[in-house]
């Protein structure tokens, strides 16, 4: 069937201009997915307390048809109101609307019905669908742990109630979608009477070559130029490399290097910046940058910093943003738990420390700035092209396929 177009229902409630990790991943995701016409239901980005992020306005443009986006006064306050006691997650409450929302573009006209999380509540919308549409094959994809999740604070009723309505989702879906092995082991080890190894199908995250610039070779003894992106908040800290920074400050054989940071939590900088005065000479805050420019800007660094929230190992979670590193063609420094982004990190030829060992990330962040001065380090092309959108889109392209067949559904 590979070579027959088909039509996807797409539901999801992160996606551009949504300025979240998960909106990202998804539009390039679906639209890698070859020969494929790709209509979606999500949610406005009024209804999310982040600012919207247009930069990749014209590339969804450009390859998705229908994008229908609920809103309306009655679901503004999700974006106002961040922690709603609902399980699993606040946008619960849009289900009726997105099942409404796709009766009107007649689920029963597509090849199949896909649904992304993060949010989880998206499943429960898809469940409805499929309950009303029995022959519609559903793949449902998750990028992170449900019910089993270490930061999910528990709510009497309500978290017993979305355990057991992931458990249906994982019952009901024909197929299922996780970024890794150990995702999938997790969903499977909280609900071991559901056969989610026979369903399941790991697919990483991928990146779109086409959104990035040039990358930038810097000279032997020239200042060394850090990136790190992402956003700060709870247990996610820039603590543990601002430490490290300032032990490296009174290391004068160093050669020169700057830490350049980007993404939400500039109160946060300047809370963790006065405890380490040393390190102030050696770090800026660059505010809050575009997707797109984000990418772009990537591509210029010598070096590119990951600091996860510490947790017990190993951690089951493939940052997405080291997927968007390994698109900059960068090295990477990882402060990061044992598991599968250290592993990643090491493969691709990087530098990964746990967050357990001060000590080690100062000593091992001073190698990675050497090396990279002297222009001794080359990251992994093999390692890096496993993660192309366009081979990603194709495997999912795979599942669905089968998935289709199985339900002995006909391309539309």
């Amino acid at each position: 069937m590979a070579d027959q177009s088909i039509r996807i229902l797409c539901m999801g409630y992160c996606f551009p201009p949504v300025a979240s990790p998960e909106s990202f991943v998804t539009a390039k995701t679906m639209a890698a997915i070859p020969d494929a016409n790709v209509d979606v239901v999500t949610a406005s980005p009024h209804l999310f307390a982040q600012a919207p992020d247009h930069s990749l306005d014209s590339y969804v443009e450009s390859r998705f048809g229908r994008v229908e986006r609920i809103d309306g006064a009655q679901y503004r306050i999700l974006g106002k109101v961040s922690h709603l006691p609902l399980r699993p997650d606040r946008y619960l409450i849009l289900t009726g609307a997105a099942v409404r929302t796709a009766e009107a573009m007649q689920p029963e006209s597509y090849s199949c019905l896909v649904t992304r999380s993060q949010y989880h509540s998206v499943h429960a919308a898809g469940r409805k669908l499929k309950m009303n549409h029995p022959d519609l094959p559903w793949i449902a994809c998750f990028s992170d742990p449900w019910s089993s999740s270490i930061y999910d604070r528990k709510v009497p009723l309500l978290s017993g109630r979305s355990r057991r309505l992931e458990r249906n989702v994982l019952q009901e879906a024909d197929a299922l979608v996780f970024p890794t092995a150990e995702m999938q082991n997790n969903f499977a080890d909280h609900h071991p009477d559901v056969p989610v190894a026979e369903k399941g199908h790991v697919i990483p995250h991928g990146f779109d070559p086409v959104l990035y610039g040039p990358s930038v070779e810097n000279r032997p003894g020239q200042l060394v130029h850090i990136g790190m992106f992402g956003s700060f908040y709870g247990p996610r800290t820039p603590r543990l490399l601002f430490n490290a920074i300032d032990k490296m400050a009174q290391d004068s054989s160093l050669p020169d290097f700057m830490l350049q940071l980007y993404g939400v939590g500039g109160e946060s900088f300047d809370d963790e910046m006065a405890r380490y005065p040393a390190a102030r000479k050696h770090v800026v805050h660059g505010g809050v940058l575009p997707h797109m420019d984000a990418l772009a800007r990537m591509a210029t660094c010598d070096l590119l910093a990951i600091s996860d929230a510490p947790m017990p190992p190993p951690s089951i979670f493939l940052s997405s943003k080291m997927i968007d590193y390994l698109g900059a063609h960068r090295p990477v420094f990882a402060i990061t738990p044992e598991g599968v982004t250290q592993e990643l990190v090491q493969r691709a030829g990087g530098w990964a420390v746990s967050p357990d060992d001060p000590i080690t990330i100062a000593m091992v962040l001073s190698e990675a700035i050497r090396e990279i001065s002297a222009r001794n380090i080359q990251p992994s092309e093999r390692v890096r092209d496993d993660y192309r959108i366009d081979r990603i889109g194709g495997r999912l392209r795979d599942v669905l396929d089968q998935t289709i067949l199985a339900m002995g559904k006909t391309a539309q």
